[in-house]
């Protein structure tokens, strides 16, 4: 199950939230995004080891700390990805959840206005 099979409706498990919690998991969720956003901006600086030497032992070891950083198949970067995909299915489910409540509030609020009530 993923946060995306969540917000799809595709999961058959319910999660009953807060609308203010759910606003600040939102809220959470953005500045997490903003950090991780940055780290994977500061990449270039890290990706770009060198003074392992001249002898191609040197490249070699800097080369594979290089592809670590970004470009190698576990890489920081593809990390970093899969962490900023997660947190923004989950920042995206619980802002469904508040634009559901405030979609059925107002729903409520507009039914209730239009009853009479028995003098």
């Amino acid at each position: 199950m993923s946060w995306s099979d969540r917000s799809n409706g595709s999961d058959d498990s319910r999660l009953e939230v807060e609308p203010d919690i759910a606003r600040d998991v939102v809220a959470a969720c953005n500045g997490l995004l903003g950090e991780l956003d940055q780290m994977r901006r500061n990449l270039f600086v890290i990706a770009n080891v060198s003074g392992m030497g001249t002898l191609q032992s040197g490249i070699n070891l800097a080369e594979k700390f290089s592809k670590k950083a970004k470009d190698g198949e576990d890489s920081l970067e593809k990390s970093l990805n899969s962490h900023i995909q997660v947190v923004t299915e989950m920042r995206d489910f619980f802002q469904q959840c508040v634009d559901r409540y405030g979609e059925v509030d107002d729903s409520n609020a507009s039914a209730l206005a239009g009853a009479e009530t028995p003098r």
